[in-house]
């Protein structure tokens, strides 16, 4: 399998805090599903850390709007509450994904495309939304039983996902417009994206809230931190007001409230944290 590894020689990466410690305490690494799965997931993706005898890590993630299958083992005994090994739901998590790691593990997970887990398996998204739970059987429709190994549980997982069926013509309205939002750095309100939407403004909401999560304004709002983030990791001369200005806020003081409720720190005290003059 292909795969990317978080050295701290590699390009910055939206949704990672703290990149440079984060890659001294694991490993991780992505590659991509086949075309079968490829339709509802982005990308694989494995972390493995070996920290016996040292402390426990502080993990810190900005997550996509993504909704995640993961299959976990180790010798720290549990994760999110539930024992170890594990097979794992996690829905959208609306502020900072936070987690702590110790002892030895491993994780080999499946980010999904925002609204693929819905496209996939049904249901509503928004009922998994800020939690996690452990894969039912009725998901699969069999019992689930991964190898705690990255090449057997990412095979098994893949062939799992794949689906050969018509195509959901909701879903992939959707991924037209949530691309756009990811990418046209000229979007900043919920009314400019409803000109490149094919529904009427409750029924996109209602389309996000099922597919998704979320709200359409939570998704326009965490890809614009996920980039101003970034820019405060890597610039440590950035201006918090042109920032502000620049990303869409109507000025600094909306964007310090967004960062801070979304991410649950200022911008102040991001940079202190994480910025390359903090290191």
């Amino acid at each position: 399998m292909g795969a990317w590894k978080n050295t701290t020689g590699d390009p910055p990466t939206r949704g990672v805090v703290g990149r440079p410690s984060a890659s001294s305490a694991y490993d991780l690494q992505r590659w991509a599903p086949s075309d079968e799965t490829g339709q509802f997931v982005e990308h694989f993706w494995f972390v493995s850390w070996d920290l016996r005898g040292q402390q426990p890590f502080d993990s810190a993630v900005i997550t996509f709007p993504s909704m995640h299958i993961t299959h976990e083992w180790g010798e720290d005994g549990a994760r999110h509450g539930f024992p170890l090994p594990n097979t794992l739901v996690h829905g959208v998590v609306e502020q900072v994904f936070r987690t702590t790691i110790s002892e030895r593990g491993s994780v080999v997970g499946a980010r999904f495309r925002p609204g693929g887990f819905t496209a996939r398996f049904g249901g509503d998204a928004s009922t998994m939304t800020g939690r996690v739970r452990p894969v039912s059987d009725e998901l699969f429709g069999a019992p689930v039983d991964l190898d705690d190994a990255v090449d057997g549980a990412a095979a098994q997982m893949d062939r799992l996902i794949a689906h050969v069926g018509g195509p959901d013509p909701t879903y992939e309205a959707l991924t037209s417009l949530v691309d756009r939002m990811r990418d046209d750095s000229r979007l900043h309100r919920v009314e400019q994206v409803m000109a490149h939407s094919p529904w009427s403004l409750r029924t996109t909401q209602r389309v996000f809230r099922r597919y998704v999560g979320v709200p359409v304004k939570w998704v326009l709002c965490r890809y614009r931190l996920q980039n101003a983030a970034l820019e405060i990791e890597t610039r440590p001369e950035v201006d918090f007001a042109e920032l502000a200005v620049r990303l869409g806020w109507y000025d600094q003081a909306h964007f310090i409230n967004d960062f801070l409720s979304m991410l649950g720190t200022t911008p102040v005290e991001y940079a202190a944290a994480y910025s390359e003059v903090s290191r």
